[in-house]
C-alpha cells in the first residue's frame, strides 16, 4: 500500500509512533524516525518488519533541530506528527507557565513546524499526506489536563486549516483521535491522575478502560491501521478529517 513511499514519523521510537512505523514498514514504506531517544530493540523491531530505518535524535521543541532534520531528508511522501508529552497533571489555577509552554512546544508547535517544512517539499512534488495524532480529548475537556487538552483541540484546528491551504496542491491533512492506549506513557499519566485525585492507579485504569462502550483500551496497532488508511491512497478523497479510534467513546 505504501511501497516506494517515504514517511517521517515524529516520536516514532516508542508507543503509538513505533506501532505506526512498524505498520508502514510492513507495507513497504521507507521509515524515518525523529525522537529524543530510540532504543536499539525498537530499531530491531523495525528491521524485523523489513525496514531500514533512518533514525534521527532530535528535540522537536527546537525549531533549529527541525529545520536541520528536514534539510537532510530528500523526498517525503508522508508526515506523521505523533511526538507529544502528557504535560502537567494539575488544575489550571495551579499551572506553571514553563510547563504550559513546554507542552505546547512539543505537542503543537512541533507539529506546525514539521508540517511547514514537509509542505515545502510536498508542494514541489504536488503530492503528500500529513497525519496528525491528536487524542479523544481534542473533543472534550478533562480535569487536571487543561494544558494537554488545549494542545489537542488546537491540533484539530491546525489540521483543518492546513488541509484548506494545501487542498489544491495534492496534499491531504487528516487527524486520528485515539482513546487510551496501554503504553508506558499511559501508565505514567494514570499514576499522576491517581495522585492528584487521591485514588489508586488501578482504579483510575479501570474507570478509563470501562468508559467506552467496547469496555477496553485501544491497541496501538488499531491506531496504526487508521493512520495507514489516512496516509494511503485508500483515503484519497479525504482531507481535514478527524477519525475517532476510541472504542465508541466518541461518536461525532
Amino acid at each position: 500500500m505504501l511501497k516506494n513511499k517515504t514517511a517521517l514519523i515524529t516520536g516514532g521510537g516508542r508507543g503509538i509512533g513505533h506501532a505506526i512505523a512498524c505498520r508502514f514498514a510492513r507495507e513497504g514504506c521507507h521509515i524515518i524516525i525523529a525522537d529524543l531517544e530510540v532504543k536499539s530493540e525498537k530499531i530491531e523491531a523495525l528491521r524485523a518488519c523489513g525496514a531500514k530505518p533512518d533514525v534521527h535524535m532530535a528535540d522537536l521543541a527546537d525549531e533549529e533541530q527541525i529545520v536541520r532534520l528536514f534539510s537532510v531528508i530528500g523526498r517525503l511522501d508522508i508526515l506523521v506528527n505523533n511526538a507529544g508529552v502528557y504535560g502537567p497533571v494539575k488544575k489550571i489555577v495551579d499551572m506553571d507557565r514553563a510547563e504550559w509552554d513546554r507542552t505546547f512546544a512539543v505537542n503543537l508547535t512541533s507539529a506546525m513546524l514539521c508540517s511547514r517544512e514537509a509542505v515545502k517539499k510536498m508542494m514541489e512534488q504536488r503530492s503528500g499526506s500529513i497525519v496528525n495524532i491528536a487524542s479523544n480529548v481534542a473533543r472534550r475537556g478533562l480535569p487536571y489536563r487543561g494544558c494537554y487538552v488545549a494542545t489537542k483541540w488546537a491540533m484539530l484546528g491546525l489540521t483543518q486549516t492546513l488541509a484548506l491551504e494545501t487542498a489544491t496542491c495534492g496534499i491531504r491533512v487528516n487527524a486520528v483521535l485515539p482513546g487510551p492506549v496501554p503504553t508506558p506513557h499511559l501508565d505514567e499519566v494514570m499514576e499522576c491522575h491517581a495522585r492528584v485525585e487521591g485514588r489508586n492507579a488501578s482504579d483510575v485504569a479501570e474507570d478509563w478502560r470501562l468508559s467506552a462502550p467496547m469496555k477496553r483500551f485501544i491497541d496501538p496497532e488499531e491506531v496504526a491501521n487508521v493512520a495507514l488508511f489516512l496516509a494511503s491512497e485508500q483515503s484519497s478523497a479525504m482531507t481535514g478529517q478527524s477519525l475517532n479510534v476510541t472504542g465508541g467513546f466518541l461518536m461525532t
